[in-house]
């Protein structure tokens, strides 16, 4: 079985490998790939080459869809496009339907799954208490009290609270670029990644895209 992940950001591509790579230690045969995006951006009103070559998710949805619903034809029954991207304020169900639209105003017909992670990707790795604690001994898991599971709260920042040293407000001093915060948030995909438990994440938009994808496991 093959995947192909379209991803808001480089943090959530280190996200997806760690989570592919401990399936693929049970499941021999599935293969994966991932296109990261520097940032979600917004749908295009026209679907014209010069709007939709952005880098941006949204921007270029269609144009990507279209791309690989041509160059996985030949194994359409083996392969399966994912986009991950993050829900900010949106309505989850609702966002998920403008997603679904533009597959099919573009005529795509290779199976493909829109995960939405509640707030942001960071929601998944404070899912797992464990793998934060192992990843990050000195972490400060009071402050995990506070959050509530897929909230629209701040998530990074409750992260950033937790396994920072000295919490979000050396963070904004060490980290004021987004460059600098990119970097930061890459690190805590690849370290808290690598320690989950994907069978006892609490986060639903982690569960939903873990159903998804194994769902296309037993196929």
């Amino acid at each position: 079985m093959y995947f192909q992940f379209l991803i808001e950001d480089k943090s959530g591509q280190i996200l997806v490998e760690k989570i592919m790579d401990k399936l693929r230690m049970v499941h021999e045969n599935v293969f994966y790939g991932c296109k990261y995006f520097h940032g979600i951006g917004g749908f295009s009103r026209k679907n014209t080459v010069k709007e939709t070559k952005t880098g941006k998710l949204l921007n270029d949805l269609a144009t990507y869809l279209r791309g690989f619903d041509k160059s996985l034809q030949a194994m359409s029954d083996e392969a399966v496009v994912f986009v991950v991207l993050d829900n900010d304020t949106r309505d989850t169900e609702a966002f998920r339907g403008e997603l679904e639209e533009v597959a099919v105003k573009n005529n795509i017909s290779i199976d493909r799954v829109f995960c939405i992670a509640v707030e942001e990707m960071e929601a998944w790795l404070l899912g797992d208490e464990m793998a934060i604690r192992n990843a990050y001994p000195e972490a400060r898991m009071s402050y995990i009290k506070s959050y509530s599971q897929d909230s629209i709260c701040g998530t990074w920042e409750i992260l950033a609270e937790i396994v920072y040293d000295g919490g979000m407000r050396k963070f904004k001093e060490e980290c004021p670029t987004f460059v600098e915060a990119g970097k930061q948030k890459c690190e805590w995909a690849e370290k808290i990644g690598q320690c989950m438990d994907i069978d006892v994440n609490k986060s639903p938009s982690f569960q939903y895209f873990i159903k998804e994808v194994r769902k296309r496991l037993t196929v």
